[in-house]
């Protein structure tokens, strides 16, 4: 089975935010800290 994720970027002047989504307990997890 293969897991669906999806891609998002977002800018705002010179900074770049790439984001990658999938399915999961919904806890939120940004530069390996949780949210």
């Amino acid at each position: 089975m293969t897991v669906q994720r999806f891609y998002a970027t977002g800018k705002r002047k010179s900074a770049i935010a790439r984001v990658y989504m999938k399915a999961g307990s919904g806890n939120i997890v940004v530069n390996k800290r949780n949210y």
